[in-house]
């Protein structure tokens, strides 16, 4: 690999991980989605983020709704946390 593609290689990996959300929810367009789909061709580590990604929100889809009436406010409030939470640092 020249080192042209191994320094675009190594750009295109740190921008992929904080966009791989937007790629999963199909919000990326463009050149952004053609950016995104050629990494993760050459990427396994962001092949296996995105596949995990997946597995979470099928499982978040899989969940039963809450109970009682307020099913959508608690639906955006746990969905706001978990956001909250992908951002803080793992627990050690």
């Amino acid at each position: 690999m020249r080192l042209s593609q191994r320094l675009r290689f190594r750009r295109d990996h740190a921008w992929a991980a904080d966009h791989m959300s937007e790629f999963l929810d199909e919000e990326l367009v463009g050149g952004a989605h053609t950016r995104m789909e050629r990494h993760l061709g050459g990427c396994p580590e962001c092949e296996r983020l995105l596949a995990g990604l997946r597995a979470v929100v099928q499982g978040l889809g899989r969940l039963p709704a809450p109970a009682g009436g307020a099913a959508g406010a608690d639906a955006a409030r746990i969905a706001a946390l978990v956001r909250g939470r992908l951002d803080e640092p793992p627990a050690s």
